[in-house]
């Protein structure tokens, strides 16, 4: 009578009745729960009858791997029942009330066991599901293949640009956190670049993002230079700047752009880190943007889970204000929309840089090239960004969002052919921080300001995010591209962007105008508190008082996309190549 519908590889490993919900505060609602080996699945009863007068039960999951902690309470209320607690990481609270404590304690420890094993039992959801969509060839196109090094530098002209692609990192032994193709001035040698590794954090050498196509400015990232209390300096370090400076003819100085407050920056000495010395490089400047670390961040998100769950009107504003979310994300916008201007309007290059390379870098790197560069902003484009300058260049993906250290790969070691029950190593709680949520927040800010620039929808923001934390793909699981085919992720599971080209006509944007119509190529949103929102749809959705406008909001969307189809197929069949700038 209520069965879920079960994915490729999902299967029901306990069944449990006489349960209540409590979603975010709500009111209790029945509900019957059904675990499997990727979902807790809720049946909530309808709280009216059907027009034949039996009772109808809509649907609710929980990815298990969304789940942040788990608590069980022995005597909910003072009731003789048991309550489990669930707080995920998309903003979720869920409270489970089952009237029959032995029951409600055999679905507690199912539930722990499952989301944190003190054992591997079993591989990650991700290599079962990706196991059995190879074996039946789905989700295999525009997956993997979407992103391609050599293909993206080549788009950008850069060979024909005083630029080269080196593979000096080809088996990840130059450094292990950087992808195998980097982009360097053509006067660079992979000797200069071995050289000056060891003065760059976790030797992360300044590289090319991307190359303006007409003025030759470039967007290059790096991590922070190991000066230390010593005020150390290192010549290839020197000539590998001056060069990525010397590659743009149109200025004569290079503009380096510390993601970290000066004070913060001048801290890291005493850490044997810092910040460039004016004195030994050549026509540099360099800007501060303040923006805090991974701490802060996680500080931040925390306070705002609060304020989304909170049920007061009269200190809703407050708790927004103090937790300070929309002033990080103001930063953020800020620092990327200052490359952006330097690049496009001064054809001044950049160099980023915050610590070590793979936060705040990859924060500001993306939303520049996203405010410099159209091709970003389409569906495509936008999974290439994400490959490129998060996935391959080392964001933390596994570590930020606290999942298993290694993946959950069902490979004891990258040579083990066999599944050993070995202690689970997990990432680190200190480390995590919603530095990719905070990317794709700003995303969305950018898509509400230039709605008509963007070919996707906030569909496919919330998508990604939601995939991030479920882990049926295996496009996050890693905190690097070597460790990800150290694990061989590409054979085992499936790509996430292979499932959302599938089903691309859910995340189009029928208000989309190209910019070789529009004549926009380059925006540059306000970055003032002002003009920015909260993200209602993503971080409030799970409130049952908002619940009830997705149907209509969706039914809205869906209309909105049925007339735009079907006026560019009668814009096609007349031979008209016509483009719309505002939804029918």
């Amino acid at each position: 009578m209520y069965s879920p519908e079960l994915i490729e590889a999902e299967e029901v490993l306990g069944a449990y009745d006489g349960c209540k919900l409590i979603l975010n505060n709500s009111l209790p609602v029945d509900c019957r729960l059904k675990i499997t080996n990727f979902r807790l699945h809720i049946f909530v009863k309808s709280t009216m009858p059907n027009s034949t007068n039996h009772c109808t039960w809509s649907f609710k999951c929980v990815p298990l791997c969304t789940v942040q902690s788990l608590e069980k309470k022995l005597s909910y209320r003072g009731l003789k029942s048991m309550g489990i607690i669930i707080i995920c990481k998309d903003v979720r609270a869920v409270k489970l009330i089952l009237s029959d404590s032995s029951k409600g304690l055999d679905a507690y420890r199912q539930l722990n066991d499952l989301i944190f094993p003190a054992f591997r039992s079993r591989e990650l959801f991700a290599y079962a599901f990706g196991r059995q969509c190879l074996e039946q060839n789905r989700f295999v196109a525009e997956g993997w293949d979407v992103y391609d090094a050599t293909a993206e530098y080549h788009r950008q002209n850069i060979v024909n640009n005083g630029w080269r692609i080196s593979a000096v990192n080809e088996d990840y032994s130059f450094c292990d956190t950087y992808p195998s193709l980097l982009a360097v001035p053509v006067d660079v040698s992979d000797d200069l670049l071995i050289q000056s590794a060891p003065h760059r954090a976790n030797f992360r050498v300044p590289v090319l993002s991307w190359l303006h196509p007409e003025s030759r400015a470039s967007l290059t990232r790096a991590s922070q230079p190991m000066v230390g209390l010593q005020n150390r300096r290192n010549s290839a370090d020197e000539q590998l700047v001056e060069l990525i400076r010397t590659a743009n003819a149109n200025t004569s100085d290079l503009l380096i752009l510390d993601a970290r407050s000066q004070r913060f920056a001048l801290a890291n000495v005493a850490k044997g880190g810092g910040v460039e010395n004016v004195s030994y490089y050549r026509d540099i400047t360099c800007k501060f943007m303040g923006i805090q670390n991974i701490h802060a961040m996680r500080a931040s998100q925390t306070k705002f889970m609060e304020a989304c769950y909170s049920q007061s009107d009269k200190n809703w504003f407050k708790m927004i204000h103090e937790c300070q979310w929309l002033l990080h994300l103001r930063l953020l916008l800020l620092a990327a929309k200052e490359v952006a201007e330097q690049i496009e309007n001064h054809k001044r290059s950049v160099l980023v840089h915050c610590s070590d390379g793979w936060d705040r870098t990859a924060q500001i790197a993306s939303l520049a090239m996203i405010m410099l560069d159209p091709f970003y902003r389409t569906i495509r484009g936008f999974q290439v960004l994400i490959e490129k300058e998060w996935i391959s260049f080392g964001h933390k993906f596994c570590q930020r969002t606290g999942g298993p250290a290694d993946g959950g790969s069902p490979f004891t070691s990258p040579l083990a052919g066999d599944l050993s029950p070995l202690p689970l190593t997990r990432s680190n709680s200190e480390e995590r921080s919603p530095i990719f949520l905070q990317f794709i927040d700003c995303v969305w800010q950018i898509t509400q300001q230039f709605s008509g620039a963007f070919e996707f929808n906030e569909s496919l923001l919330i998508t990604i995010m939601d995939e991030l934390y479920a882990a049926r793909f295996g496009t996050f699981l890693f905190d690097c591209e070597r460790q990800s085919r150290v694990y061989k992720a590409r054979r085992q599971t499936v790509s996430l962007w292979a499932y959302i080209n599938a089903n691309r006509h859910l995340y189009e944007n029928p208000t989309y105008v190209p910019a070789e119509s529009s004549g926009h190529r380059v925006i540059l949103p306000n970055h003032s508190v002002s003009s920015l929102r909260v993200w209602i749809r993503y971080f409030l959705r799970w409130d049952p008082s908002l619940q009830c406008q997705e149907p209509v909001n969706n039914a809205s969307l869906v209309q909105k996309m049925e007339n735009f189809r079907s006026l560019r197929s009668k814009h096609s069949q007349n031979g008209i190549v016509q483009h719309l700038s505002t939804a029918p």
